[in-house]
């Protein structure tokens, strides 16, 4: 897969992250993603598939960029500077910086009915991020579809990735 990328992206949000840490972390997802069975993609739901390709992608990008991911289930952001590994649940539940990733496969058009291994992409009618992260200071968007063809199913990747930070 190749990707158009804005390559002086960088931020700071407690650890630094630019366009190579974001490139090398999808490509890492993408690859181990296309190495499940398909069986487990056509038995979960798309919501989890979102899940899975989130937690992932944080794990890699984290590793990447010497950060932590989020150890509460609940807490937010999902990405979080390494003095966060001493902080005590309740501040990791809300941690004042970091970076949060929401994954999606998008608004589908309704009444597309479709299946895990279809591709989606003729069938997006928008993205929308939902809930609290709508209200983090720094969102990292990852879109996906099922792009990667291995014996005769398409197997789930990263389609794009978007980055929002919110100045205070």
């Amino acid at each position: 897969m190749s990707y158009r990328m804005k390559k002086a992206f960088a931020t700071e949000c407690g650890f630094a992250v630019n366009a190579a840490d974001v490139l090398h972390a999808t490509e890492l997802t993408n690859n181990i993603l296309a190495a499940l069975p398909a069986s487990l993609f056509r038995s979960i739901d798309f919501k989890t598939s979102s899940s899975i390709i989130g937690a992932v992608f944080c794990e890699h990008l984290a590793d990447r960029v010497n950060a932590i991911v989020n150890p509460i289930e609940k807490g937010h952001p999902d990405i979080l500077p390494l003095t966060a590994a001493k902080a005590p649940e309740a501040a990791l539940r809300n941690y004042p910086c970091g970076l949060e990733v929401k994954s999606t496969i998008g608004n589908i058009t309704k009444g597309a009915n479709l299946r895990a291994g279809v591709k989606r992409v003729a069938h997006i009618e928008g993205i929308t991020w939902q809930a609290h992260h709508r209200d983090v200071k720094a969102l990292m968007g990852l879109s996906w579809d099922f792009i990667q063809q291995h014996e005769a199913f398409y197997y789930p990747g990263i389609t794009g990735v978007f980055f929002y930070e919110q100045f205070v």
